[in-house]
């Protein structure tokens, strides 16, 4: 307790210095915190975008269209199919989409685009997907020449609701196929790659014009939970033993990197933030053994041993850094929790986050153990910052020491 009590005293002996430190130690922990919770607030919205506007959690497709898209690999079945697997436990939603590759023209644009054929009812279920729109309607009725595209790719077909445009592509049979459609509706969803190469029509429509039925090329389904998963998978591979069932992480392994390298790249930060912590600390300490030089010789001279004060120098040393952590922890955590409810506007640098699929407006999102493993870290931190001064202590003489 005497120690502790010194120890505690010492750091205030020169009070400049310390809450320079401790200033120091305070700044660098809010912003490692905020830096964190925003870079995994940006992987989680792209995340989400990603797997409700596109892919969603599992998807079925004929083991061979996955790599060669060909119009006749289709699955098969009808609505009694995607009826079965809705009732799967832990599935949330599902949805059947017919997919092809084709050519889209207007009056002024010739391009490729990856068009689907939805069923708007269960497909809105799955995606939410009638959200995007910023003009026209999302298909509605029976089965019609509608179409719904991105908002970029009618920028660059230069049309908007109600214009005509003209798609060609291969049915069944590889016969070149082309029909006029009617721009029903534009939609935004926030990733524009995505919103340059896509379409959407009714499937019923679309399938008639390939000669396919009622088959489709891809069943997406939304779990209510992603860690069920595992449990829905194999029932769906059981359902359908002749297709290709996969999760997310296998259809986009990119997406999965990112998300998991952006733990390793905030803990990477802070240990940066630390680095530069540590030789602040490491030189305080130094000075502060070195004008102390005297007073160390007489505490060894009347008894303390060389433990003693091994553990005064590293006392001190976590008090002038806990000091400064503590207060920045927790304004870090309220910083975040602030943010994270109310959401960080970065519509100045929409292009960029429509470029990466990512929201205009990104919600924090902080790790509950990053607290706790960034205390440890500061912990580690001041410990071996305390190291050499400590050394240094202890290879004082308490004669020389005092003659000094």
């Amino acid at each position: 307790m005497q120690l502790i009590k010194m120890a505690w005293r010492n750091i205030w002996r020169n009070k400049v210095r310390s809450l320079a430190v401790m200033a120091a130690v305070f700044l660098g922990l809010v912003a490692g915190m905020y830096s964190a919770a925003l870079v995994e607030g940006i992987m989680h919205s792209r995340f989400e975008n990603f797997i409700e506007n596109q892919i969603s959690h599992i998807q079925i497709h004929h083991p061979d269209f996955i790599r060669e898209n060909e119009v006749f690999q289709t699955v098969g079945g009808d609505m009694s199919g995607l009826e079965s697997v809705q009732k799967i436990p832990g599935v949330n939603s599902a949805t059947v989409r017919t997919r092809i590759q084709c050519m889209i023209a207007s009056a002024s644009h010739t391009g490729g685009v990856e068009l689907y054929g939805i069923r708007p009812k269960s497909e809105n279920q799955t995606t939410n997907f009638s959200r995007h729109l910023v003009e026209g309607d999302y298909l509605k009725g029976e089965a019609n020449n509608g179409i719904l595209i991105g908002e970029s790719l009618a920028e660059k077909l230069k049309v908007g609701i109600g214009s005509r445009i003209v798609l060609s592509y291969q049915d069944k049979a590889n016969n070149l196929v082309s029909g006029a459609f009617i721009v029903r509706g534009i939609f935004n969803s926030g990733f524009n790659r995505y919103d340059e190469s896509t379409a959407f029509v009714f499937q019923d429509y679309l399938n008639e014009y390939l000669g396919i039925g009622e088959d489709f090329h891809e069943l997406a389904v939304l779990a209510e939970d992603i860690n069920d998963l595992e449990s829905i998978r194999p029932a769906l591979q059981q359902r359908f033993p002749e297709s290709s069932v996969r999760t997310w992480n296998e259809i986009e392994p990119a997406l999965e990197i990112m998300i998991t390298s952006s733990d390793l790249f905030s803990y990477i930060f802070i240990i940066l933030i630390m680095i530069g912590l540590a030789f602040g600390l490491l030189n305080t300490m130094l000075m502060a053994v070195f004008e102390r030089t005297r007073e160390i010789g007489m505490l060894m001279a009347v008894g303390m041993n060389r433990r003693k004060v091994f553990l005064l120098i590293a006392m001190e040393t976590l008090f002038l850094s806990f000091s400064g952590a503590a207060i920045g922890l927790l304004v870090g955590y309220l910083l975040v929790a602030w943010f994270a409810k109310r959401g960080l506007d970065l519509s100045a640098f929409s292009d960029v986050m429509y470029e990466l699929g990512v929201d205009a407006v990104v919600h924090p999102v902080l790790d509950p153990n990053f607290p706790l493993v960034l205390a440890l870290i500061v912990i580690a931190t001041a410990l071996l910052s305390a190291i050499y001064p400590a050394i240094k202590a202890l290879s004082l003489s308490p004669i020389e020491a005092i003659r000094k």
